[in-house]
């Protein structure tokens, strides 16, 4: 059953994230490596707040492995400044998720970086990928 158009899992979480002075290149704007972290970040506290932590994944064995990450830079942030990271989980097919993310500065409320992130839960033993639906306990509740 692969999915033509991603299925919503989960919608609407927001991240914040204080942005620190070292975070920073030389001409003062974060340097592109950090949004990485920060949508890592959010993705973490968006599972979790879901009920979904990677703790619980772990101690059944099972791990987030990313396929692709995709970064579209909008406009550039700088210090001192508050980022609101918004995501949304969708079911790419029976193994395959999707996050789509965007960053917004709280100062003038503008987007500054559009992601997509495409990831399977890995049973970490036979390194397959699980159905990833029933790997968060959710094969009943989406169809």
């Amino acid at each position: 059953m692969k999915t033509e158009t991603p299925t919503p899992i989960r919608k609407n979480h927001s991240t914040e994230i204080t942005i620190r002075w070292d975070e920073l290149d030389p001409n003062q704007h974060v340097n592109n490596k950090n949004f990485q972290g920060y949508l890592d970040e959010a993705r973490m506290r968006a599972m979790r707040d879901w009920g979904f932590s990677m703790e619980n994944l772990r101690e059944q064995g099972f791990g987030p492995v990313i396929l692709s990450v995709f970064l579209e830079f909008k406009r550039e942030v700088s210090y001192p400044e508050v980022i609101r990271i918004e995501s949304d989980l969708y079911l790419r097919s029976p193994t395959r998720a999707l996050f789509e993310q965007k960053i917004f500065t709280r100062s003038h409320q503008v987007l500054s970086c559009k992601s997509s992130t495409d990831w399977v839960i890995l049973d970490l033993n036979s390194k397959r990928p699980l159905k990833f639906l029933e790997a968060l306990g959710l094969q009943k509740e989406i169809s």
